[in-house]
């Protein structure tokens, strides 16, 4: 299974608001969203999760190099994105179809949640690897929980945006 044009879209427009937009804005002088994890946990499973893992790595080695960010965005993608297969075959029992898998089968607290547990999983990869302060992670954790907070409203509106599901 191959990404499709929508996942691509996908992926390049959420690179350029990390980028352009996300990367700059800080809500409050404190609060940095990120968001450019919220295509990597849009792409489909599969039984062979190479493919996924290297697009999350260019992807985030990308990020890095326009950011100067020395691997923190690469390591991050890619985490998210192996851990991800890990989170749906705990959910699951072991004849669970990963090929036949969409997020939008989920109901809206299970996504939410999901999107939580690894937005805040991305949040504290992101500070110890950009501050390398192992003991100072528990003075940032409101900060840390804040963000992800404020991050999820943003996946939650990208949800609205990108897959709005009609009930006809």
């Amino acid at each position: 299974m191959r990404l499709n044009l929508k996942d691509i879209f996908l992926l390049f427009i959420f690179f350029l608001l990390q980028v352009i937009w996300f990367n700059h804005v800080q809500i409050l002088h404190v609060f940095t969203p990120i968001v450019f994890i919220y295509p990597l946990l849009r792409l489909p499973l599969q039984k062979n999760e190479i493919f996924n893992l290297m697009w999350a790595f260019v992807y985030g080695v990308t990020l890095d190099i326009v950011n100067n960010t020395g691997g923190v965005f690469a390591a991050t993608a890619v985490m998210v994105t192996y851990l991800r297969k890990m989170y749906f075959l705990f959910l699951k029992n072991r004849s669970f179809d990963l090929e036949n898998f969409k997020i939008e089968r989920f109901t809206g607290l299970q996504r939410y949640v999901y999107y939580f547990s690894f937005i805040f999983f991305s949040q504290i990869l992101i500070y110890l690897l950009d501050s390398w302060h192992f003991s100072l992670l528990w003075h940032k954790i409101g900060l840390i929980l804040v963000n992800t907070i404020l991050s999820l409203v943003f996946f939650i509106l990208f949800d609205i945006i990108f897959y709005r599901t009609s009930k006809a």
